[in-house]
């Protein structure tokens, strides 16, 4: 696996983390929120599958101008 692949994994699965509570059965967000949030994380899981990351830094650091990130919602 590349190191830049490997930042992007990393970077992605902060932001996963970041909206872990999205998904959670007690979350405060109606349905149709839930499932932006659900639409959100799957493009996130996804991004591997297209992108192609650049590093700026040896050991790779993501420059995360070179990735397109899905919207997060509102």
């Amino acid at each position: 696996m590349s190191s830049e692949l490997e930042a992007l994994r990393l970077h992605r699965n902060g932001l996963l983390k970041e909206s872990d509570w999205t998904v959670m059965p007690d979350s405060p967000l109606s349905d149709s929120k839930k499932d932006e949030w659900k639409i959100y994380r799957q493009a996130l899981r996804d991004i591997t599958k297209t992108a192609k990351p650049k590093s700026s830094y040896l050991p790779a650091i993501l420059d995360t101008s070179s990735v397109t990130f899905p919207t997060k919602p509102s």
